[in-house]
């Protein structure tokens, strides 16, 4: 999709974006209202709502404890009286099967990111600044994900996706016997990880992607 092409309602990406959040600011927190743009957005672009049929038919802002003063989770109404969590930012770029999985692998490792973390308390490449990211120097994440997914079967896709309960809190994850679980934990065994700063991990990734130029 080319940037400022049609993507819904007659509007590219950014015009719908401000449009609705210029009409977001008439609503106070807590302040129940209805809205027909984005209940369908949400209904045709979100991720989970799309493939199952779900309509949101109410909004709410509600307060966002440590957020700043502009800051609220934005809730929409689903079935009977039941709220819900959902971004309507998101569906401006919607989330794939394999979006899930990558996050849900992510979000598995975590443990293992977080002991690099305290392991290297400053920045493994200047050695100046404290650390508070993980990168992944060799192979990178992408790279690791794309091939645990490769592991798993159309069969192994549609299960782990229909045990997704989008209604609990909880983020989705995949069991620990999952193909791409497995792969993704081995994988970790011998990869390059850094303890890094922001600016440090930025520029690796940026030194990566010359490289690869250059080939």
């Amino acid at each position: 999709m080319g940037r400022g092409d049609i993507f819904f309602a007659g509007l590219a990406k950014t015009a719908l974006r401000e449009k609705i959040r210029e009409r977001l600011k008439a609503y106070a927190i807590d302040e129940v209202f209805e809205d027909e743009l984005i209940s369908d957005l949400i209904a045709q672009k979100h991720y989970y709502c799309s493939i199952n049929a779900l309509r949101p038919t109410h909004f709410r802002k509600r307060f966002r404890p440590g957020s700043g003063v502009n800051g609220y989770d934005f809730e929409g109404l689903f079935l009977t009286s039941h709220w819900r969590k959902v971004s309507w930012t998101q569906c401006l770029d919607p989330k794939t099967r394999e979006d899930i999985i990558e996050t849900a692998l992510r979000d598995a490792v975590q443990s293992i990111v977080a002991a690099r973390k305290t392991r290297f308390p400053v920045c493994e490449k200047c050695g100046q600044t404290p650390s508070t990211e993980i990168d992944h120097v060799s192979p990178e994440f992408a790279e690791i994900a794309r091939y645990a997914m490769d592991t798993m079967t159309q069969e192994d896709l549609d299960e782990a996706i229909s045990n997704f309960d989008w209604w609990k809190e909880e983020p989705f994850a995949l069991s620990k016997n999952c193909p791409a679980m497995l792969y993704t934990f081995e994988a970790h065994k011998t990869a390059q990880l850094q303890a890094v700063c922001k600016e440090c991990h930025l520029s690796n990734a940026k030194e990566r992607r010359a490289a690869r130029t250059r080939k």
